[in-house]
């Protein structure tokens, strides 16, 4: 049996960005924060309505 080498693809400069970007804990705590904030705002306009999973990332 051969052994198969994997190759990757040399990553996008956005995707280093990400990886950076999650590295850091005020980004994340951050990020954190504003999905609480339209999850919090989805929920008090939808009184009465059904909230799907999905709802929040509309914005």
């Amino acid at each position: 049996m051969s052994k198969k080498t994997i190759t990757s693809a040399p990553l996008s400069e956005k995707v280093l960005e990400l990886q950076s970007k999650i590295q850091d804990k005020n980004y994340v705590n951050n990020a954190i924060d504003r999905i609480a904030v339209i999850m919090s705002k989805h929920i008090v306009g939808n009184r009465g309505n059904t909230l799907t999973a999905g709802d929040f990332l509309i914005h």
